[in-house]
């Protein structure tokens, strides 16, 4: 790829940021990021190598300001995420613009068993230290207490009129009153492996914090397990292992992963239900492994028939 005009906006960007003249060369992003920003390839004295430039639309400006105030917030504590160079607003389109490093490694890249048998027992690791991070003041994010989460999503789930969904529901509205919340702190809001970079064994960066917010840090442990149930139990049991070796046992831990897993669950059927009849079968034949990966994996902790 051709290097970037010195007129081009992305260049005022990067002298904002650095406060000289960089040159920067377009690189490739992982499958999808393309949506969301652009990638550059530095060479400057005292800049990182590689950086991304996010675009949020004005839709989205809160959860710019979001990842904005965490990676500022998680680096100072030496938390593994990237560096963070320059937040503004785009004059051509009002998007918001966030520039950071872009962080080299592995990544998940479509194959999670691999990934995980290789990062697993840290990526486990790295939650846990998330959520025993020593914070004097938390950062001024939105607070999401459980029963505010819980009645939303039993909400949706009355919505969808779908059995397993309202079976799984059910199963969690008998032992909701019983859960005491734990200390709030930062949490990720969406823990899985794709927002991981790793130097196997190691990693070395977690993105996407654009969701996070105060809660009980269950709310990372319970979703990270279910998505990684959705693969496969033994790759839950694992993640749970890990971070249990670290944090101690978790209470209400299986509460809290059926909870997720109805999360995700009804993700999936509110985006089903949005869908015009042609899309549904591209849709379903995408998401079905994924469902059933769930509907396997609740049934297996609470014993409901699912499937």
């Amino acid at each position: 790829m051709s290097a970037l005009p010195p007129d081009d906006p992305a260049a005022h960007v990067l002298r904002l940021a650095f406060g000289q003249s960089v040159a920067a060369t377009p690189a490739p992003v992982a499958p999808g990021e393309s949506e969301h920003g652009l990638a550059f390839a530095l060479d400057a004295p005292g800049v990182p190598p590689h950086v991304l430039l996010r675009r949020y639309p004005p839709a989205q400006q809160a959860q710019a300001l979001r990842a904005f105030r965490v990676l500022r917030a998680l680096g100072a504590l030496r938390f593994p995420v990237p560096a963070v160079y320059y937040l503004g607003w785009s004059q051509h389109d009002d998007h918001t613009l966030l520039l950071a490093e872009r962080v080299a490694g592995w990544r998940v890249a479509g194959q999670p068993h691999a990934f995980f048998a290789r990062v697993g027992a840290d990526f486990a690791r790295t939650l846990a230290r998330l959520h025993a991070l020593p914070w004097d003041s938390l950062p001024d994010l939105p607070v999401t207490p459980l029963r505010y989460a819980f009645g939303e999503l039993a909400r949706l789930v009355r919505r969808l009129e779908t059995w397993e969904l309202q079976e799984i529901l059910d199963w969690l509205i008998r032992r909701v009153d019983t859960v005491t919340e734990l200390p709030r702190t930062i949490t990720h809001g969406e823990y899985t492996l794709e927002r991981a970079v790793a130097q196997p064994p190691r990693i070395v960066a977690i993105e996407g914090w654009e969701h996070a917010v105060l809660a009980d840090p269950r709310f990372d442990v319970g979703f990270a397990s279910a998505m990684l149930g959705a693969y496969g139990v033994t790759l839950s049991d694992q993640f749970q292992e890990a971070y249990q070796a670290v944090a101690s046992v978790v209470p209400d831990l299986v509460f809290w992963e059926v909870f997720s897993a109805l999360r995700l669950l009804a993700r999936v059927g509110r985006s089903l239900s949005t869908l015009r009849a042609e899309q549904r079968e591209r849709f379903l034949a995408r998401a079905f492994p994924y469902w059933q990966g769930l509907l396997a994996l609740v049934q297996t902790r609470t014993r409901v028939g699912l499937l």
